[in-house]
């Protein structure tokens, strides 16, 4: 049995789904026959040709794109019934949307803080609230695995975004250890630097200095960071449960 195997079937919800790692993990979920429903703010022509790629990877109507800010509480619930209506269940929850405002502390407003906050952590606790309750009457267990950033140890210019993510991972644990008798397991996937819309607008000097911190001496790509969430996704990782896996290409081990 191959690990995406494992997906077969399965209800996933990803996320910030429309570019990037969580296009990515939606589209490989897609290829490893799940059905997919993912969000976005906005639906347009970037979340329609995201939905023609999986329907052409897992079959029709085995797609479905969410108007949704995960910031919202009731767009979050709107969500997760727009999902239950159209699959009658959820199995896997993937927590990608996220959002940055880099600048030092003393120049960091309130309002940047708050925004920050707002979508990387309040947004990924009201998912996973609701992806619990959901495990919970289903009575069949459950998956959430969410992606977070060696910024979860602090950084230097990300003080929302490292307070964001390091609230992320005690979220996760306490997930992990309040329901893992339900067999719902939660757990991070701790990333680098990932080829993105972001590290693609980085200047030149930056992004040597970025591949020379990094082992593999290259960026990961959001491919490889879906291939690591669909594990954590999969029977395979059935005893993995509260973990910040890294894929970072080694980078983890040099900032430490």
């Amino acid at each position: 049995m191959t690990t995406l195997g494992t997906m077969r079937d399965k209800v996933v919800v990803v996320t910030g789904g429309s570019r990037g790692i969580g296009r990515a993990v939606v589209l490989a979920a897609a290829a490893a026959g799940a059905q997919v429903a993912f969000c976005a703010r906005k639906l347009g022509p970037a979340t329609d040709e995201v939905i023609t790629q999986v329907e052409s990877l897992a079959g029709k109507d085995r797609g479905l794109a969410v108007a949704a800010d995960v910031a919202s509480e009731s767009d979050v619930e709107d969500l997760f019934d727009a999902v239950v209506d159209r699959f009658d269940r959820v199995d896997v929850v993937v927590n990608n949307a996220g959002i940055n405002r880099d600048a030092l502390l003393v120049h960091t407003t309130t309002e940047a803080f708050d925004d920050v906050i707002a979508t990387n952590l309040t947004g990924a606790f009201l998912i996973c609230r609701r992806a619990v309750r959901e495990f919970l009457v289903q009575g069949s267990g459950g998956r959430i695995v969410s992606i977070s950033s060696l910024s979860q140890h602090g950084a230097t210019s990300q003080a929302a975004y490292a307070a964001s993510k390091g609230g992320l991972l005690g979220l996760t644990r306490t997930i992990a250890k309040e329901y893992g008798h339900k067999s719902i397991i939660a757990n991070l996937v701790t990333v680098g630097y990932v080829e993105t819309d972001l590290t693609q607008h980085f200047d030149e000097g930056l992004r040597r200095l970025l591949l020379e911190a990094t082992p593999l001496r290259r960026n990961a790509k959001p491919e490889e960071i879906a291939a690591a969430v669909l594990f954590l996704a999969s029977t395979r990782a059935g005893y993995i449960n509260g973990e910040a896996v890294s894929a970072t290409g080694g980078l983890a081990e040099v900032a430490m």
